[in-house]
């Protein structure tokens, strides 16, 4: 991502790209999307964070990124299909931009795009689901098809206008972002798998999360509403990582269970009120 000072300067396929076109990349990128309202308004951006996942002969590809705002709000920018064939809370949707959890209150809201650009808030009294046992609390979960994190663009490119009263403070913003990639490993999976679960919870602590009970951490609802031909019972492996970020200490538990996703991008909330 550049800012009018060309960053290219090879002679390959690739530098031709980035020097002779103003944009490269879809304004869906993870990217792009994360950092819109510095490139729109130079307002700077919170700390972020890349989730990655590896593929056998594709590591690193992206999964989605975290990002904290001034008052605390934590947000994840899930990845978009091409499609836009995605479903939130069981619900059809076109585009869902970013997911929003709400501190002190722990409520938990939605901001898609329609087919206008037109912003919609969703919000349906959904809060952090408390699995107070386990030390954890449910934020959401994500289904996502594998072809849809490999066909995510890796590289974007942006010609931003900038104002000249505030060219010097946004040139010194923007070079002072970091993007940390931090890659979630997934169970052992065979290349027929279709799609990959991923459950985003706030936890305690930093422990280990040792034999996660399947049917707790799971829902079953997303498989049996949401999976063609998925597993009866507990039948798949879930690993776990914990890590922190800001104050929080996050969890994502992975799973690959069989069948085929009903649509490209699945999200889903605890109903705790």
């Amino acid at each position: 991502m550049e800012m009018g000072e060309g960053a290219f300067h090879g002679d390959d396929d690739a530098a031709h790209r980035f020097r002779e076109n103003d944009n490269v990349g879809s304004d869906s990128s993870l990217l792009v999307r994360t950092y819109r309202q510095f490139l729109k308004d130079g307002k700077p951006v919170g700390p972020v964070l890349m989730l990655t996942v590896s593929l056998p002969s594709q590591p690193g590809l992206p999964l989605g990124t975290l990002s904290q705002t001034k008052k605390e709000r934590l947000i994840f920018w899930p990845p978009l299909p091409q499609s836009r064939n995605m479903t939130c809370d069981g619900t059809p949707v076109e585009a869902i931009d970013h997911i929003t959890l709400q501190f002190p209150s722990e409520r938990v809201h939605v901001t898609a795009y329609g087919a206008k650009q037109e912003d919609k808030h969703e919000s349906r009294a959904w809060r952090l689901g408390h699995l107070d046992d386990l030390g954890l609390a449910l934020w959401f979960y994500l289904l996502v098809r594998i072809p849809v994190l490999r066909e995510q663009d890796l590289a974007v490119q942006r010609q931003v206008k900038i104002p000249p009263s505030d060219k010097e403070r946004r040139l010194n913003v923007f070079r002072q972002f970091k993007l940390p990639l931090l890659d979630i490993s997934l169970p052992p999976h065979g290349p027929e798998q279709d799609y990959i679960y991923l459950g985003f919870y706030l936890a305690r602590d930093l422990a280990p999360a040792d034999q996660l009970p399947a049917n707790r951490i799971l829902p079953a609802k997303s498989l049996t509403s949401q999976v063609e031909g998925g597993p009866t019972g507990n039948t798949f492996e879930i690993t776990g990582r914990r890590f922190q970020f800001g104050k929080r200490i996050i969890a994502v538990t992975t799973a690959c269970p069989s069948g085929r996703l009903l649509s490209d991008v699945t999200i889903g909330f605890s109903c705790n009120k």
